[in-house]
C-alpha cells in the first residue's frame, strides 16, 4: 500500500500541523519507505517453534478509580504555606506583557 499525499495531509490535520507543499511530499516518501520496511519486516518467517511476539497480547490493567484520601486534606496544609495567598490560589509577580 503507497502511501498518499491525502494520507499525509489528513495526518496533518489530525496532529494539526501545518505543513508546505514540499514538507508534505517528503514525508509522504518517508512514510512510505517506512510503511514498505514494517511490511518487509512482517513477511519474515519465524523459524520453528518460536511464537509471534508474547508481549501483544498484553492487556491493561485498570486500578479501582477509588478516592485514596479527603478532599481537602493536603490542599489545606499546602496553601496555609503560600507566602501569598488569595484564598485558595497562590499569588504571584506577574511576568508576561
Amino acid at each position: 500500500m503507497a502511501v498518499t499525499t491525502d494520507d499525509v495531509k489528513k495526518l496533518a490535520e489530525l496532529s494539526r500541523l501545518a505543513l508546505s507543499e514540499g514538507e508534505i511530499e517528503k514525508l509522504r516518501t518517508e512514510i512510505d519507505s517506512i510503511v514498505s520496511y514494517i511490511d518487509a519486516v512482517q513477511k519474515i518467517p519465524l523459524p520453528e517453534g518460536v511464537a509471534p511476539s508474547p508481549h501483544l497480547d498484553i492487556t491493561n490493567v485498570m486500578r479501582d478509580d477509588v478516592v485514596a484520601h479527603e478532599g481537602q486534606a493536603h490542599s489545606d496544609a499546602l496553601t496555609a504555606q503560600f507566602p501569598d495567598r488569595d484564598g485558595d490560589y497562590l499569588r504571584v509577580k506577574k511576568i508576561l506583557g
